[in-house]
C-alpha cells in the first residue's frame, strides 16, 4: 500500500472553511527581479483551524484521541488511553532533548512521537506496524487541526505555474503536509503541482522548525544551484517571526500574508518583528502576481 493512502484521513476529515477577515490593509508594490517563489504551508495556502500544523490546544483533544484509536482498532494492548496532556508532554520531551546551540528550534517527527507515546501506554501494536501508527497521527491532526484550502490558492499556483516560476516550499510541517498541497491541484506529486523538489523544505525532516536558520539554509542552497540569489526569491506566508523575519534574515524578499484572522501573526510583541517590513503585504493571495508583475 503507498504510504500516501495512509494518510488520506487529513483529506477525508475536513468540512469547508472560509478565511476571516483581518483588520490589515494591502500593502502592494511592484517587487522586480523575482526567479523564485516559495511558500509557507499553514495558514498560507491552506487555512488552518488552530493556525498551525500540531498547535492545537490540549483543551478536549483527548477525547479525539480515543476517538480515533477506536476507530483505527488499535485499542488491543493499550494499557493506558493516550491523553493529549501526555501527546503535548512526548513533544516537549523529544524537543528538550534535541535543542541546543546546533538546533535552536528543534521539530519533532510526529509518527516518531506517536511511537513512543504509545509504547510508553503499552501498545502491542509494536513500533514496526508504522501503517497504523501513521494513520492514527494523521487522523488525530486531522480532528485537532482541521484544514481547507485557502481562496484562490490553487489559482495563484496554476498562474504561477504557468509563468515558469520555480515554486518552493519552507514549512514547519509532518508527514502529511505534502498531501495537502498536492489536494490544492488536485495532482498525484508536489512536482505536478508546479513545485521544485530541491525548493521544498519541510521541517519534520530536518528535525529543526522555523524561524530558525536550518530550513533557510537549505532552501538557499537549492536556489543557488539554479543560479538564484536570495534576493531574487521571494517569500510568501502569514507569520511575521516564523516566515517573514526568518525569510529577511536569509535574504530573501517577503511578501506577509494577513488574508486569515485565524492564522495572522503579527508577532508585535517580539523585538525582531516591531520594526520588520516585508516587501509587501497581502490580504488576498491573488494580489502577487500583479506585484511580480506577470498577471
Amino acid at each position: 500500500m503507498a504510504i500516501d493512502k495512509w494518510m488520506e484521513g487529513i483529506l477525508e476529515h475536513r468540512e469547508e472553511m472560509r478565511p476571516v477577515e483581518t483588520d490589515s490593509e494591502s500593502k502592494l508594490k511592484q517587487v522586480s527581479g523575482i526567479k523564485a517563489v516559495i511558500f509557507d504551508v499553514y495558514g498560507t495556502l491552506v487555512i488552518s483551524g488552530s493556525g498551525d500544523v500540531g498547535s492545537a490546544d490540549a483543551t478536549g483533544r483527548s477525547a479525539l484521541i480515543r476517538n480515533a484509536i477506536e476507530d483505527l482498532g488499535i485499542t488491543q494492548g493499550i494499557d493506558v488511553v493516550p491523553t493529549a496532556e501526555m501527546l503535548q508532554q512526548t513533544i516537549q520531551q523529544l524537543n528538550f532533548e534535541r535543542q541546543g546551540p546546533d538546533c535552536p528550534n528543534p521539530e519533532v517527527d510526529i509518527v516518531e512521537v506517536w511511537r513512543h507515546l504509545l509504547a510508553k501506554c503499552g501498545w502491542t501494536g509494536g513500533a514496526a506496524n508504522i501503517q497504523s501508527i501513521v494513520r492514527l497521527a494523521t487522523q488525530y491532526e486531522a480532528w485537532a487541526n482541521p484544514t481547507w484550502p485557502m481562496r484562490h490558492a490553487s489559482q495563484l499556483l496554476t498562474e504561477l505555474k504557468a509563468a515558469g516560476l520555480p515554486l518552493g516550499i519552507v514549512s514547519n510541517a509532518q508527514i502529511f503536509t505534502p498531501s495537502l498541497v498536492k489536494d490544492l491541484l488536485n495532482q498525484d506529486g508536489l512536482e505536478e503541482c508546479g513545485f521544485s523538489l530541491d525548493l521544498c523544505v519541510f521541517s519534520n525532516r530536518y528535525r529543526q522548525a522555523k524561524p530558525g536558520p536550518r530550513l533557510f539554509d537549505v532552501l538557499l542552497k537549492g536556489l543557488l544551484a539554479r543560479n538564484i540569489l536570495p534576493r531574487e526569491a521571494i517569500y510568501v506566508g502569514n507569520d511575521m517571526l516564523n516566515d517573514i523575519w526568518a525569510a529577511s534574515q536569509a535574504g530573501l524578499r517577503t511578501a506577509w500574508f494577513a488574508g486569515d484572522r485565524r492564522s495572522c501573526r503579527p508577532r508585535q510583541q517580539d523585538d525582531r518583528c516591531q520594526v520588520l517590513h516585508p516587501d509587501v503585504v497581502l490580504t488576498d493571495l491573488m494580489q502577487l502576481p500583479e506585484c511580480l508583475q506577470i498577471s
